[in-house]
């Protein structure tokens, strides 16, 4: 090794990683300038943005989105109770010229399993208001005709910040009040909401662009759920179903911030980093439709990962063809629990191959284990109950009413995910990953079982010009 090299490796031990998140030092000056960004393109299927190649982009810079004046049928609904404001972008793209670094299909669809895990305080006194995300419970106690509450609970649900009363007081049960989207976050009054950089693009989460040294543009492409899907809205009871909802475009913004070091830093940086890479994963779609006899028998499904480092797949089973789904809770996002026969509950049955190897001894059929290995994959525990994951528990979800909706017939077996964490971390052979799975029972209809594949993947920057590829 030569005086020159040993020289650049001191020098990028003296300098700080700039682009990691939470490396900083805490005695280091930072500038951060904002911009507000319109669209390069806007329609209301597509946009695109463009950054600006200066500074770090902080990966918590939002996208903001209204939906447009609302109609007299949809003024008084709001946006899925599990998901809010997400529910409007259905696939997303961050792009470096012509190379893609990060791509998310059915994002939408994705976000009902990532906000599974979302504090319930967290929900009530902060997403509510910056995302519409609501879903946090509470219990229903009852009261007598003093109104001197008992202490029987006999059930629970949603909290919002208003209710209703339904009926004149006769004693308080949760038949007594309805469960309401406060006034002012309700569709007719147009309110604003935002979007993280990082909840989009999972490579922003721990890392931080160093814009100024990209010499190719850099561009950030949302794809809308189509309106005509019914899929971005829920209406209230009284609503009429099957009416479109347009987003207001001229509040589609991009809200970036824009960090400066100081500039000796910056340079330093830059010229002991004239090539970086950046490790990272990204997630890959699998899509099966299913009828209801299909979904009952065992199916083997290859969702790909051939030839790739696979950490887990996340799947689940989504009801295609509810009636009126823009009058319910959760609209199109909540993948479905085994349906119950009579009073007993069906289970699922499932295990993953791959490599020639199933990933359990045995084929798993406990919602219990099944729930565990949701913890273990993800390594947090969803805030969701266990009738509202696999409709074990019947009848603690209360039939209070949110939006008119009765909660006990909207939320059990709607948050069933499956999670595979794949515990070899070895390169899946050209065979790909199986899935399979057999149902004791689902509900009549066509059904879309989606999987997504966490994949390792690596961009390197080098003078400027970035290049991806897989792990």
């Amino acid at each position: 090794m030569d005086s020159s090299q040993v020289n650049l490796e001191d020098e990028r031990g003296m300098i700080p990683n700039l682009i990691k998140i939470g490396s900083i030092p805490v005695d280091m000056n930072i500038d951060v300038d904002t911009d507000v960004l319109e669209p390069v393109v806007s329609s209301q299927t597509f946009a695109r943005f463009v950054l600006e190649k200066k500074g770090f982009m902080n990966s918590f810079s939002k996208i903001t989105l209204a939906l447009a004046e609302a109609t007299a049928n949809s003024s008084a609904g709001c946006l899925p109770a599990n998901i809010g404001v997400h529910s409007l972008i259905s696939k997303c793209a961050l792009k470096c010229g012509t190379t893609t670094i990060s791509e998310f299909s059915d994002w939408n669809f994705w976000m009902a399993y990532k906000s599974m895990f979302i504090d319930n305080e967290i929900n009530y006194e902060r997403e509510t208001f910056t995302t519409q995300r609501i879903m946090n419970h509470e219990f229903v106690y009852d009261t007598d005709l003093n109104y001197q509450s008992t202490i029987n609970a006999s059930y629970y649900g949603l909290r919002s910040h208003l209710y209703s009363d339904t009926e004149a007081y006769t004693g308080f049960d949760a038949t007594d009040y309805e469960v309401l989207m406060p006034t002012f976050l309700r569709n007719g009054r147009t309110p604003e909401y935002s979007v993280s950089l990082a909840d989009l693009f999972p490579f922003l989460r721990f890392n931080q662009l160093p814009l100024y040294m990209f010499d190719e543009q850099i561009s950030i492409e949302l794809h809308f759920q189509p309106a005509s899907s019914l899929g971005r809205v829920c209406l209230t009871s009284a609503g009429t179903s099957g009416q479109s909802v347009d987003m207001d475009l001229t509040k589609l913004k991009l809200i970036a911030d824009y960090l400066y070091y100081p500039q000796d830093q910056m340079t330093r940086f830059a010229n002991a980093n004239q090539t970086m890479n950046f490790n990272y994963v990204d997630y890959r779609l699998n899509k099966r439709s299913l009828t209801q006899a299909q979904a009952q028998v065992k199916q083997v499904m290859n969702v790909g990962g051939a030839g790739r480092i696979v950490n887990k797949v996340v799947s689940g089973l989504f009801n295609d063809n509810q009636s009126q789904v823009d009058k319910t809770i959760l609209n199109l996002y909540c993948p479905v629990a085994p349906s119950r026969s009579g009073n007993n509950n069906t289970d699922l049955t499932t295990n993953l191959r791959y490599n020639d190897t199933y990933l359990y001894p045995i084929d798993l059929t406990s919602p219990a284990i099944q729930f565990d290995k949701v913890v273990r994959g993800e390594g947090s525990i969803p805030y969701v109950t266990r009738e509202e994951y696999s409709r074990e528990g019947h009848g603690a979800i209360t039939p209070t009413t949110f939006q008119g909706h009765a909660q006990n017939q909207n939320l059990p077996g709607q948050f069933f995910w499956n999670v595979y964490k794949l515990n070899k971390n070895e390169r899946v052979n050209s065979r790909g990953i199986e899935i399979e799975t057999q149902y004791g029972a689902v509900v009549n209809a066509t059904h879309t079982h989606r999987s997504w594949l966490e994949l390792v993947k690596t961009a390197q920057l080098t003078n400027g010009k970035l290049t991806c590829y897989f792990a």
